[in-house]
């Protein structure tokens, strides 16, 4: 594992103060004397922000779920002296992009939203891990009797994250009922969700009358993010030639 990734105790969670101490490592991963989990099992629901509804340091971030500590965590990339590291946001707080002190909340996917705010879909289960990690007898066995955990099932929510500072966008896609036009369009959304879909319902209809206007966002257009999806529609429709593809690898400034 390289080390120079990601900050020193990158791995170090820093869940609510919610006393359940029900991980399956048992206390020796258990921070005292608040019982949350004190370092990391896994991720799960990565998702680099791309909405425009949520206050503008969010975007670009990194964001995934941490089921067993009970948080969502929020990565950013930082380089010094030409190296690159991602470190928790949160870090010198002790803290993370969302704390639960619910134990049923349970973080498994983070997905950027139509509306431009970010879903988190909460597994909302008393049990996390698989069975043949809690078998009877085990200290992870005793805690899951002790809380009634095996009785929480079948259940499940979606959060949507919203700010203050800035209305939802309620306007609701119709790409379905869109002329291939109109969906071009749709690549300069500021939302990356519409962007995506737009490309996707491109290269889906199999429609090459739009090769002509891609090939104008890819070779000149302003906005990069509309470039990239220009040049990813027309390669998803076998029209993406190889004057193109030199011209974006000639560009300057950074423009691809």
């Amino acid at each position: 594992v390289d080390s120079n990734r990601w900050d020193p105790d990158f791995d170090v969670i820093w869940g609510a103060p919610i006393g359940l101490a029900d991980m399956q490592g048992g206390m020796p991963v258990v921070r005292q004397p608040d019982g949350s989990l004190m370092r990391g099992t896994a991720g799960s629901g990565s998702n680099v922000h791309r909405g425009h509804r949520l206050p503008k340091e969010l975007e670009g971030d990194y964001f995934y779920g941490e089921v067993v500590g009970r948080v969502v965590r929020r990565i950013r990339t930082e380089k010094t002296e030409g190296l690159t590291r991602l470190r928790n946001v949160y870090a010198e707080e002790r803290s993370e992009f969302i704390r639960s002190t619910d134990p049923l909340f349970r973080p498994i996917e983070i997905k950027t939203a139509p509306d431009g705010s970010m879903y988190v879909v909460d597994m909302y289960h008393g049990i996390i891990q698989e069975s043949q990690w809690t078998p009877k007898g085990s200290y992870i066995r005793a805690k899951i009797e002790q809380y009634q955990l095996d009785k929480i099932i079948g259940l499940g929510r979606i959060w949507r994250l919203t700010h203050d500072s800035t209305p939802r966008d309620t306007r609701k896609p119709r790409m379905y009922e869109e002329t291939p036009a109109q969906l071009v369009r749709h690549l300069h959304h500021p939302n990356g969700w519409w962007r995506d879909m737009a490309q996707q319902e491109l290269v889906l209809r199999r429609d090459r009358s739009v090769g002509p206007a891609l090939q104008r966002i890819a070779r000149g257009d302003t906005m990069l993010v509309a470039r990239f999806h220009a040049l990813w529609a027309l390669a998803g429709l076998g029209a993406l030639d190889a004057a193109a593809v030199r011209e974006g690898i000639r560009a300057q400034n950074g423009a691809l």
